[in-house]
């Protein structure tokens, strides 16, 4: 019988690439890491790692037995859920919010969670929407809310359970005294000669770049942002035009003007999601309903 608590360590390993990466995750020494994957490999009575140096890989059937792992843990998950005593909505959670990407799904919410669910403590935790998934699949997250981007929305993702709740339009942003302020829509090709405020390490840097690229040209840089918020505080402000989700705040929105683009197909999509498994459980499903009912005014047409 193979252990569960082995296949998690199989499961750090092939995530880190190394011994001593998943050693580190899972607050274990190195040998330990290595005694349970020498232990596994006999239980199973197959080699699953390909040790070279300081990296390793999965063998093909290492590779069979991770997506098996994904699937147990989903039914433990689900088995634990049910197991649970009914005593009503109680205990605590740990929900990830990017506060300044928009919408604030999220935050309206889980006010009305906590005005409904008393018992229920509820901690919220700034994360990026780069890291919020793999924080809630390590289980250091109940739940996220977080921002895909792209023609079409995201694809499952395995061990995860999501929710699409809606998605927004991008839209050129420039101040609101611009030149281009007034226009119905343009074209991405009509701003060639424009200071742009750009992103850095931010799923919507390659979505701009790539815009700009398909339109022949580079953009002038005239700041490197992280985050939409901070980039529609500059454009109020004059210092450039740049793009960003049209629910996303501005900072104060009179500074600025949101101008449709022509022949941009990539919205921005908001996503809830948690472990897969774990959504019958009655605090993340109090969660789950009341996004649910928030989402429908928010992405109202």
């Amino acid at each position: 019988m193979l252990d569960t608590s082995k296949l998690l360590v199989l499961r750090a390993v092939a995530e880190h690439g190394s011994i001593a990466s998943a050693a580190r995750e899972l607050g274990y020494t190195r040998s330990a890491v290595s005694q349970q994957m020498s232990a596994l490999e006999r239980s199973a009575g197959v080699s699953l790692l390909i040790r070279g140096g300081k990296t390793v890989t999965l063998t093909p059937l290492g590779r069979r037995l991770i997506e098996h792992t994904e699937r147990i843990l989903v039914e433990l998950r689900a088995a634990e859920s049910a197991l649970r005593q009914p005593g009503g909505v109680a205990g605590r959670l740990k929900i990830g919010i990017p506060f300044r990407e928009g919408p604030p799904i999220m935050s309206t919410a889980l006010t009305k969670v906590r005005q409904r669910y008393p018992r229920l403590e509820v901690s919220l935790v700034a994360i990026t929407d780069q890291q919020g998934a793999d924080e809630v699949k390590r289980g250091r997250l109940d739940v996220v809310i977080l921002s895909t981007f792209g023609a079409g929305p995201p694809l499952p993702e395995a061990g995860l359970r999501q929710w699409i709740l809606g998605c927004d339009r991008l839209s050129l942003c420039v101040p609101a005294k611009h030149e281009l302020a007034d226009l119905e829509s343009c074209r991405i090709e009509q701003l060639r000669d424009e200071q742009w405020i750009v992103y850095q390490h931010h799923p919507l840097s390659t979505v701009l770049l790539g815009l700009c690229s398909g339109s022949g040209y580079r953009p002038r840089v005239a700041a490197t942002v992280g985050d939409a918020a901070t980039a529609l505080g500059l454009a109020g402000v004059g210092w450039g035009v740049t793009i960003a989700p049209d629910l996303t705040p501005g900072a104060p929105e009179s500074s600025i003007r949101r101008v449709p683009l022509d022949g941009v197909e990539a919205k921005r999509y908001s996503v809830l999601v948690c472990r897969d498994g774990e959504q019958e459980i009655p605090e993340i499903d109090a969660v789950v309903t009341a996004v649910h009912t928030v989402t429908a005014r928010t992405f109202s047409p």
